[in-house]
């Protein structure tokens, strides 16, 4: 089951968030510090309705945020798609012990129907450039390569992918 979260949701959270930075970080993939994301980005994404969970036998097993708020790094990108209204999408993750039971999908399907029953037509998202399992996620899932940027507080280069839906 996919949900809007709460904030009683932060709680469990935060341990998934902390098991995907080990886990990257045991693959050499630093897309997250060890303070990103924390229980005031949860708090400004649930206070937004932007926030959602899903649930496994009553346990949050992965997370995702579906924005309507465009980050400003995104204006120097040279997108593919420009007619149509855009969300964004952000913080995809996954339990990692469920990597392989399709849950990612899930997730990204979920805020693609989301956002085409609200209206929009474009999704965007980035991802880190050396994360190559979460770049082939995207492209197989019909994403395309749109250009580069640096997040601020982030270290690294982040790839923009686009999709129409």
């Amino acid at each position: 089951m996919i949900r809007k979260a709460n904030t009683n949701d932060i709680e469990f959270l935060l341990p998934l968030v902390k098991s995907c930075i080990k886990n990257m970080n045991a693959k050499r993939i630093e897309q997250w510090p060890d303070w990103y994301p924390n229980r005031q980005v949860f708090l400004t994404d649930i206070a937004q309705s932007t926030l959602y969970v899903s649930e496994t036998n009553g346990k949050i097993t992965g997370m995702v945020v579906l924005s309507p708020e465009i980050p400003a790094e995104y204006k120097t990108v040279l997108w593919r798609q420009n007619n149509g209204k855009v969300n964004s999408i952000h913080r995809l993750a996954v339990h990692p012990k469920l990597k392989t039971h399709g849950l990612a999908k899930k997730l990204l399907e979920f805020a693609e129907s989301l956002a085409k029953a609200r209206g929009y037509s474009i999704i965007r998202l980035d991802t880190y450039s050396n994360n190559p399992l979460a770049r082939n996620f995207y492209i197989r899932n019909g994403y395309q390569y749109s250009g580069n940027i640096h997040l601020e507080f982030m270290p690294g280069l982040y790839h923009c992918f686009e999709k129409a839906i």
